[in-house]
């Protein structure tokens, strides 16, 4: 941090703010021990007394928290209230957290992982010093693209792969490549992820929203707003949970093909279908020179290693290949040739079945659980991934309802937490259920439903 010593804010205040700045924006995570304030003073070039004052107002609201012989450490409970947004880092000790996104250790196939591991290891040659590839690591690539052939449809050599620390490791790359071809705004669907129109926006790259139907992204509005590039998830769109229709890609990719655009495919719900028949193909494979395929882990994986992959035409590897710089953060060695290990001997494919099975059977307990608890209310969205969208009656105050619910230690997000105005065109809870076991999710709506009937979310 710098402090402004021409500024009329005091040093004091401006080291507070910074801190809890950081704090809230999960820079210093709960639990996190901060520098002795006298420490903090010689870097700054402040008074001591300075840092001290600082630190004492972040205890006294909640932030910090001060113990003989621990130091100064960042409150494992942050104060509520503090963070309006209930896609911001969790501030209250969790019962149930129902946010989408979220997930559990039960996903992670640990065993398997650990065998995976040490098989690699054994097989090491220590004497041998392995290439460096900035795309990441040739035995993982080549796999992923047959898996990724077999699973999903995508049509790419091992040569058009890169591996990445995740979607947004992805997203940042493919926003600076874009920039490089002359493009600097990027169409994102509304309501859609917040996340990602914070990483887009981080990245330099200016957001522009185009409205979301039950047929999925709008390309007519896509034309009109004059983007040269488009996020869009086809499989099941995040809040909504509707599938992009068939007519709808049609128009997708002969936009792309038109205008000379470029489809970011987000696709981390296309491997865990379980509603009838198969999920649709990718986009890629349709026109795989102006799409760019990406997915991860996160929702496979659970808590463990977070993994990724790209997928793109020459011109858009050749780019990250020239920007290693920006590409640095790819995932270890050790830990790529471990998932290209649990790939090659179908160990994978297994673990995939399983999180299916137990998402279905979520997502089964979940619409129990709204049709007796939640009367009105409507689960909507195809039946694929880790979350679903519940309709609620008219005149429910879904963002008070979810307020009320985090104080009962239940985390819940509404559909206006995915909009860009933060308007709602129906009341809605957003629901996701990677993080909480079936046994335990017909008590977390039954907590939401009793809530409301107590008038906690009644305009």
């Amino acid at each position: 941090m710098d402090v402004d010593r021409g500024s009329a804010v005091s040093m004091s205040t401006q080291i507070k703010t910074v801190v809890r700045s950081r704090v809230l924006d999960g820079t210093l995570p709960p639990g996190t021990r901060l520098p002795s304030s006298r420490s903090l003073a010689s870097d700054l070039g402040v008074s001591r007394s300075v840092v001290v004052q600082a630190y004492e107002q972040l205890v006294g609201e909640g932030y910090l928290r001060a113990a003989q012989g621990s130091g100064t450490r960042v409150s494992s409970h942050l104060p509520v209230g503090a963070f309006p947004d209930t896609t911001a880092v969790t501030p209250y000790p969790v019962r149930f957290d129902l946010r989408a996104g979220a997930t559990g250790a039960a996903l992670f196939p640990g065993r398997e992982w650990l065998i995976a591991y040490e098989g690699v290891v054994r097989s090491m040659d220590r004497g041998q010093r392995p290439a460096h590839n900035a795309l990441g690591a040739p035995e993982l690539r080549a796999e992923l693209a047959g898996y990724l052939g077999r699973v999903r449809g995508v049509t790419a050599a091992p040569s058009e792969i890169a591996v990445t620390s995740g979607f947004t490791h992805a997203l940042t790359a493919v926003c600076a490549v874009l920039r490089e071809f002359g493009i600097d705004r990027l169409a994102v669907e509304d309501p859609g992820d917040p996340r990602h129109r914070r990483v887009v926006s981080r990245a330099g790259t200016e957001v522009i929203g185009v409205p979301v139907d039950d047929a999925g992204l709008d390309v007519a509005a896509l034309a009109r707003s004059g983007a040269r590039a488009v996020l869009v998830n086809p499989v099941k769109q995040l809040p909504t949970g509707v599938a992009l229709s068939a007519p709808r890609r049609d128009a997708l990719v002969g936009w792309a093909e038109q205008a000379r655009g470029w489809v970011i495919e987000f696709d981390p719900e296309g491997h865990l279908w379980f509603g009838g028949g198969s999920a649709p193909l990718v986009l890629q494979r349709r026109l795989p020179d102006r799409v760019v395929y990406a997915g991860s882990t996160r929702s496979l994986l659970g808590p463990g290693p977070l993994l990724g992959w790209l997928v793109g035409p020459p011109q858009v590897l050749d780019a990250l290949r020239r920007g290693q710089a920006r590409w640095l953060g790819a995932p270890d060695r050790l830990t790529q040739l471990a998932l290209a290990d649990l790939v090659s001997r179908g160990l994978f494919d297994q673990h995939i079945r399983r999180v299916r099975e137990m998402y279905q059977a979520r997502h089964d307990a979940l619409r129990s659980a709204v049709a007796s608890y939640l009367p009105g209310a409507r689960t909507l969205g195809v039946e694929a991934g880790s979350h679903s969208y519940v309709a609620l009656p008219a005149g429910v105050d879904d963002a008070r309802l979810a307020l009320v619910a985090g104080r009962r230690f239940v985390l819940a997000q509404t559909g206006r937490d995915f909009r860009t105005d933060r308007q709602a065109a129906e009341p809605a809870l957003v629901v996701g259920y990677g993080a909480v076991e079936r046994d335990h999710i017909a008590e977390a709506i039954a907590l939401i439903g009793h809530l409301d009937e107590r008038g906690a979310g009644r305009r």
